[in-house]
């Protein structure tokens, strides 16, 4: 199993929620407001001097796909997720109380 977290600028939130929805993700958990600063799209601290936020997901799904929702992410990425910000990353899920 994997855990695929996710995050993202708020303003691609509907964008995402797609994406979730097409590759078949039906349980995440999410953050839907966290502050931060990104190589790419800069600091989003949610103030006067630098406004803006992220959410992030978290989804946990098998080996086989794990692939194909990261690879959708990329994707995202080159078009709006590029200019808004959007990364992913993909972790090794050792031991759950998930039922199979």
């Amino acid at each position: 199993m994997k855990l695929v977290f996710i995050v993202y600028n708020i303003s691609i939130e509907e964008d995402v929620q797609a994406l979730l929805q097409r590759q078949g993700v039906r349980s995440f958990t999410q953050w839907p407001r966290l502050v931060g600063i990104g190589d790419m799209t800069g600091a989003r601290l949610d103030n006067g001097v630098w406004p803006g936020a992220n959410s992030a997901v978290a989804v946990a799904v098998a080996d086989d796909r794990a692939a194909a929702l990261m690879a959708a992410v990329r994707a995202l990425r080159v078009g709006e997720g590029r200019r808004e910000g959007i990364e992913a990353f993909q972790l090794n899920v050792e031991d759950t109380t998930l039922t199979p």
